[in-house]
């Protein structure tokens, strides 16, 4: 065979992991394929890759002996749509092919295989018994058939449909082969079909999506505020692309929002609905992604990395709640899964609907120039008005004697609420018990070790735990520094919100929602139908309760703390409030029961603050933009972070200037290169951390930039360099 592989190798070294020339052995000839997995030698040891394209022989200039590819894996090739993916992300964010490829490659398991037997011959003789003529004719007339569909199928027993199953096994009148086995737990949903009659205003969007479908395909942003209604006008959406022969693809940004969002689609589309997110088992991931490659599901509902699914003939992506900052993958490879839709639309002709009762600064900014078409959502399905917003000044709580994480004005509503047997939502973006610990007589706060980060208390267990590290110690019940008992825990998470709610209400049933308490499989589901139901009368939550859930019976939603995100050293600290607030304060009031809001702050005078709870969202876009112009920073500008870091302190700072000196003579002057600065979060997991941020008018220069530092070697090599394009997190 004239031809050579080019395989991108999965090696852990990023100055050594890129693509090589392999041979393809005789053995092999046929069986290689581009998009498909192989084993090659590498460093003297065996590993993975995948063949990415075959070159000629004559083209390759080599002075040496190419190894041969040692193994083929070719089960799932991916089809040449994402291989161009994977490059582009590749080229857009600096980053190695494979590390892209590994994203959209099937989880490595081996899945559970069944036997199916196929016709070997067109038909048998009369001779044979009328059992084994029964069972022959079913498998002709379906193509290929398992034991149980046999059985079920012809009403024989088991042990019949084996026996005769071998002798016409060994007569070779048909073949038995195996296959995956395909049993999706996300497929059992019955049917509930119902008249969904769209109001004026979800009749005119979904119109206008359809004409944009078919016609400009343009990017949408389709702005509703909370309950009215932008699920079903995705799945009206959808409806029209399964007609006409296409998959869609539906994102929603949190593992709490995919139960019920997936219950829904179930009940429109039993059968046709694939679900990928991290909480699956690696058998359970594996089995929906083969779903979604053979072409069994037409809609494929997840989380961020969803956006990698091997989906053929992509017709429609819905991002819901597109101004999440969990659509970013924080960790490298670093990538948004938002920006990564659009390429994927581009390439398969696909149009993009971005969903948001307060969408991103960015995203508005499009719409409002014109690159995303603009369509609005401006009243509940209900009917009903959004819920009424009381804002409650903290400090005057506070000159009022009430040192209490509840206000006073929501004691009384939550008391009136559930006295009326209605439920309530109480959030804060906090979990644990208390933000950190400290010794009144000496002042000790008990921190990290490997980070600069005070410990959370979690009441729980009694320890300190740091949430970035895993790091935890059992709280003391003396100061480990003066040997005082004048211990005390300060701050409030949501352990503690729970346990004043429990102490205030010890009969009413509340459950808590965040990190710690959903860490088992299934815990969230069970917790979210528990309160659907009724069975919980109070939900306390972190962030993932702020958006999407829809809870008829809830008639009072508590802001705890509006502030915990408000004083972040980060530009989008006011955006972030200003969305945390308005889209818990949606959770009330979307049935027939009124709602009402209360916000309780510190800081009531704060534009994010005021904006979100007189819901005066025009307001706020118009002065985050001046501001964002005025300080450079997205949209106006992009961004890119530069992160050093490691053990040794001067060496990582050392590193940081040596690279800035090298940037300020390599890259274009269109530019603006700052820092180095000590990263917010100084200290994580023992390493050291200096940041760089680039900014520039044209996204092109930062790409450059990333080439270039892509090939960087020149800085010390006990030092780990990172960037990170368009970052959602400076911290």
């Amino acid at each position: 065979m004239s031809k050579l592989a080019e395989v991108a190798v999965d090696v852990k070294h990023p100055a050594i992991k890129g693509e090589y020339y392999y041979s393809i052995p005789e053995r092999l000839e046929g069986k290689v394929q581009v998009g498909c997995r192989v084993k090659v030698p590498f460093n003297n040891q065996m590993v993975e890759g995948v063949v990415v394209r075959f070159l000629e022989k004559e083209d390759v200039a080599c002075d040496f002996q190419l190894k041969d590819i040692a193994e083929v894996d070719d089960r799932f090739v991916l089809p040449e749509f994402m291989l161009d993916l994977a490059r582009r992300l590749a080229s857009y964010y600096a980053a190695n092919l494979m590390d892209f490829l590994k994203l959209m490659l099937p989880p490595d398991v081996n899945p559970q295989r069944e036997a199916v037997y196929a016709p070997a011959v067109e038909q048998i003789g009369s001779s044979r018994s009328e059992i084994q003529r029964k069972i022959f004719q079913y498998i002709k007339d379906k193509g290929e058939a398992t034991v149980e569909e046999i059985v079920r199928a012809t009403g024989l027993k088991r042990s019949s449909v084996n026996n005769a199953l071998n002798v016409l096994t060994k007569k070779g009148f048909v073949k038995k082969e195996y296959r995956i086995k395909v049993e999706s737990k996300f497929r059992e949903v019955p049917a509930k079909p119902r008249l969904h009659k769209l109001t004026f205003e979800q009749a005119n969007v979904l119109k206008e999506i359809c004409r944009n479908m078919e016609k400009d395909k343009k990017p949408v942003l389709l702005f509703g505020i909370t309950g009215s209604g932008k699920t079903e006008v995705y799945i009206k959406a959808i409806e029209r692309v399964l007609a006409q022969g296409k998959k869609a693809l539906v994102l929603v940004p949190e593992i709490s929002l995919t139960p019920q969002m997936t219950e829904r689609f179930h009940e429109r589309f039993p059968g046709k609905v694939a679900v990928l997110h991290s909480r699956l088992s690696g058998g359970e991931r594996f089995l929906e992604w083969y779903r979604i490659y053979q072409g069994d599901a037409d809609i494929t509902i997840g989380a961020r990395s969803a956006v990698f699914a091997p989906i053929k003939d992509l017709g429609l992506i819905v991002i819901d709640e597109e101004h999440e900052s969990s659509y970013k993958q924080m960790e490298f490879p670093f990538y948004d899964a938002r920006q990564v839709a659009r390429f994927r639309a581009e390439a398969q002709g696909a149009t993009i609907i971005f969903g948001s009762a307060t969408p991103s600064v960015e995203s508005f900014y499009k719409a409002i120039k014109g690159e995303f078409i603009f369509l609005k959502l401006t009243r509940r399905v209900s009917g009903k008005p959004l819920p009424p917003v009381e804002v409650v000044d903290m400090r005057e709580e506070l000159k009022c004697g009430n040192k209490h994480i509840f206000s006073r004005k929501l004691c009384s509503e939550m008391d009136a609420a559930l006295s009326r047997g209605e439920q309530v939502i109480l959030f804060l973006n906090r979990r644990g018990h208390s933000t950190f610990i400290l010794c009144r007589d000496c002042g000790f706060v008990m921190k990290c070790p490997h980070c600069d980060i005070s410990l959370t208390y979690h009441s729980s267990d009694r320890t300190g735990k740091c949430h970035y590290c895993g790091f935890q110690v059992k709280a003391p019940d003396t100061c480990p520094s003066c040997d005082s008992r004048n211990i005390r825990y300060f701050g409030a998470g949501t352990e503690k919100v729970e346990q004043e709610l429990k102490i205030r209400y010890p009969h009413v049933k509340v459950i808590r929602v965040d990190a710690d308490s959903t860490s088992r499989k299934g815990t969230l589901e069970k917790m979210l139908s528990e309160f659907k139901c009724g069975r919980a009368q109070v939900m306390i939550g972190t962030q993932s309760i702020a958006k999407g859930l829809d809870f008829p019976r809830v008639s009072l939603v508590g802001i705890i703390s509006a502030d915990v995100t408000l004083n972040l050293p980060d530009f989008r600290a006011g955006e972030r409030t200003f969305q945390l607030i308005s889209q818990v304060a949606g959770r009330a009031g979307r049935g027939e029961i009124p709602g009402k809001v209360i916000v309780q702050t510190y800081s009531p005078e704060s534009l994010a603050v005021k904006a979100a709870c007189e819901y005066k969202f025009k307001d706020f876009y118009k002065e985050e933009l001046i501001s964002r112009k005025k300080f450079e920073y997205p949209p106006f500008y992009f961004l890119m972070n530069l992160t050093f870091s490691g053990g040794d302190h001067d060496l990582v700072k050392k590193a940081a200037e040596d690279v800035k000196k090298i940037l300020e003579q390599e890259v274009s002057s269109q530019v603006k290169i700052l820092g180095p600065i000590p990263a917010p979060r100084f200290k994580v997991k023992d390493n050291f951390r200096y940041n760089i941020l680039l900014k520039s008018k044209e996204e092109k220069k930062l790409v450059e930039a990333g080439e270039f530092l892509k090939k960087l070697k020149s800085f010390n090599k006990k030092v780990y360099l990172t960037w990170d394009m368009n970052p959602q997190d400076l911290m």
